[in-house]
């Protein structure tokens, strides 16, 4: 039987995700003012979001607004990129539906676990292209921005995917920004164990003498 040994850039590719770790985990909160910014859904203002700025690379933990009150649905929350005046495509993040209860409720959105390099990001929620959303709800506003630095923007893209639709967002300023809790962790480098460290030395090597060959056969009985 023979197997063939590939090494190269993977080696190196591999070492690189286990020397990422999380470290500095924090959270940031606007608290409530005691004012709401209304009315968010179905059919016409179809997003609302919150801005926010990152200086290094992190991780996005969990994400949480405040509704409320507001009629029953269905909403999603989701990451982009923000260039200034509107949300950027792709998703980098996107939830399931969410069903909002109607009234006063915290809309909580766990185990997002989201890498984002340094950068001007979005966290939104919207009714675009999902069945019995939400209507008529109000959101608890504030007038911090939590120390992310960002601020609340709305789109009023009457049901279309504002990352297709290609509208600028509209600002609001009083409140200027969502009641929101984030948890987000700064990612750095972890220094490996000198056993590691070792192995993944070798593999470089083995990788730098492979590098004329498209493979390494071995043969075993």
């Amino acid at each position: 039987m023979k197997i063939i040994f590939r090494w190269g850039k993977s080696a190196l590719v591999v070492a690189a995700l286990m020397v990422a770790g999380a470290a500095n985990a924090s959270s940031f909160t606007a608290a409530s003012d005691g004012g709401g910014i209304w009315s968010f859904g179905a059919p016409d203002t179809t997003t609302y979001g919150e801005t926010f700025n990152l200086s290094n690379q992190s991780n996005v933990q969990d994400w949480t607004y405040y509704a409320q009150s507001g009629n029953a649905g269905n909403l999603q929350f989701v990451i982009a990129s923000w260039d200034g005046t509107k949300a950027v495509g792709p998703a980098l993040y996107s939830s399931s539906s969410f069903s909002y209860g109607g009234g006063s409720q915290a809309l909580s959105f766990s185990g997002i676990n989201t890498i984002l390099g340094a950068g001007s990001y979005i966290a939104y929620i919207t009714t675009a292209g999902l069945s019995n959303a939400v209507t008529g709800v109000t959101m608890a506003g504030s007038n911090e921005n939590g120390g992310l630095g960002g601020a609340f923007w709305f789109n009023n893209s009457n049901g279309a995917d504002p990352l297709t639709s290609g509208t600028a967002w509209s600002g609001f300023w009083l409140p200027p920004n969502l009641a929101f809790t984030a948890n987000i962790s700064s990612v750095s480098a972890v220094p490996l164990p000198p056993s590691i460290a070792m192995m993944f030395t070798g593999l470089g090597l083995l990788g730098f003498m492979a590098r004329r060959r498209k493979g390494i056969t071995a043969d075993i009985a």
